[in-house]
């Protein structure tokens, strides 16, 4: 070895006596753990994620079936407007000129 290197392991090695051990094991833990521990927050905050995602396409499937409840009173009243409104063009159709044009034999009905 060259006195360089003995000289950086001589002081590495009097740094460790004077610091001890403790910030070594620290390290070695937190790179040791630390992506496990990091892991697991990500991992939670994709799960809440994912139960949200969940929680709209179960809210979408009610809103559907709510819909299709509306839809089918909204057919129901369709129907009897335009019957309505059948009813009310025969009416108007039919009495298209006043009470005294229809005495009248020379007027032509249109329709």
């Amino acid at each position: 070895m060259t006195p360089d290197q003995i000289a950086a392991l001589t002081a590495m090695s009097a740094f460790m006596s004077n610091v001890g051990t403790w910030p070594l094991g620290s390290i070695a833990i937190a790179i040791t753990f630390g992506p496990w521990v990091a892991m697991g927050f990500i991992s939670r905050s994709i799960e809440k994620r994912h139960e949200a995602a969940v929680k709209m396409y179960e809210d979408n499937v009610k809103l559907v079936v709510n819909y299709e409840k509306f839809a089918a009173g909204m057919q129901d009243i369709l129907v009897l407007n335009t019957q309505t409104m059948t009813q009310v063009k025969e009416r108007v159709d039919s009495n298209l000129f006043c009470p005294m044009m229809r005495k009248d034999q020379r007027v032509e009905r249109q329709g």
